[in-house]
């Protein structure tokens, strides 16, 4: 069976979960059937765990294996990597509102750069894990030969970042920020998880009473503590199922490879077709128009991504002779 920590399963999972969060952006510009919006109301937040956790967990092992070589390339490898990626995505958006005569100021454009503030695009996931990834670095900067006392220091700042985006946003910037250093954790104690879960009673333990913790904490999660433990349990609950089940597709390995370029395109077409449809007088509350919709907007958005993925494959190529990924 296929390693489900392998980069092909992960891969996987987070192509169905950016599948959910095209559903979940998709219902914000269209009125939806009220079994759809049950489903997006129901999974909430947790659309994005696992993309936080994968994250922490990749970099928890790339430092275990690479070292500190690893850790002083986060700035450019990690961080400067997302900002230039997300740079020419904001440009788009600043193109698209030019030509759609939306307005925005010089300040909001530039904060929109960092993922601060947007121009219409998805944003926060972006600003906090950058945050996060440069936490990791000062962590390890700091106690390069103590990977408890650098996960002490990431789980501090964490929580720094996490009383600030309390003051100044709304939930979702901060209410699954656990992932994150749970990953981490995860990679520092691996040994211990593959123990448990290569057993079975302790396995069955592990799924049913994270599932049991998960579905119970959904009904409070409105209150934030409860939600951050909620994220923790729910990602616990996926690695059981993902140890057990295979995940791998095809289809769904190109949707999480593309996981960064889906995200931040998917509100262009969405944007675009809407008043395109509304141009035309076709009401989207009519079922068959809203499917057209809908489909126009997943081709569209693939189509995009597959494109900006290949302009960042050339320019990456052109500034460093390595393709996308090499290391």
């Amino acid at each position: 069976m296929r390693d489900y920590l392998a980069k092909e399963n992960t891969t996987s999972v987070n192509g169905i979960f950016i599948l959910i969060v095209f559903l979940n952006h998709f219902q914000s510009y269209v009125a939806v059937p009220k079994i759809y919006r049950w489903f997006i109301l129901g999974i909430g937040q947790l659309m994005v765990a696992m993309f936080l956790f994968y994250s922490g967990y990749g970099v928890g092992e790339s430092i275990q294996k690479k070292g500190m070589a690893y850790v002083k390339s986060i700035p450019v490898k990690r961080v400067g990597k997302v900002l230039s990626e997300f740079a020419l995505a904001v440009l788009l958006f600043a193109l698209v509102d030019v030509i759609l005569g939306i307005g925005f100021t010089p300040s909001q454009f530039f904060l929109s750069l960092v993922g601060w503030k947007n121009l219409g695009n998805s944003n926060w996931y972006i600003f906090v894990i950058l945050c996060l990834y440069l936490f990791t670095w000062l962590g390890f900067l700091l106690f390069p030969k103590s990977p408890w006392k650098s996960f002490a220091v990431i789980c501090l700042l964490t929580a720094l970042l996490f009383l600030f985006l309390q003051e100044k946003k709304v939930s979702w910037w901060y209410n699954t920020l656990t992932a994150y250093p749970f990953g981490l954790l995860f990679s520092l104690t691996k040994k211990r998880w593959e123990k448990w879960l290569e057993q079975p009673v302790s396995y069955g333990i592990i799924l049913i009473s994270s599932l049991a913790v998960t579905v119970l904490l959904r009904t409070v999660s409105r209150y934030v503590p409860a939600h951050l433990c909620m994220t923790v349990s729910y990602c616990i609950f996926i690695l059981a199922v993902t140890k057990k089940v295979p995940v791998y597709h095809p289809i769904l390995w190109w949707l999480g490879n593309h996981l960064f370029e889906i995200y931040i395109l998917m509100r262009i077409p969405m944007i675009i077709l809407k008043r395109g449809f509304a141009a035309l007088s076709l009401s989207l509350a009519e079922p068959a128009v809203l499917i057209g919709y809908f489909l126009l907007c997943l081709a569209l958005t693939l189509i995009m991504a597959a494109g900006y993925h290949f302009l960042m494959q050339k320019m990456e190529q052109c500034f460093t002779g390595k393709t996308l990924g090499e290391s």
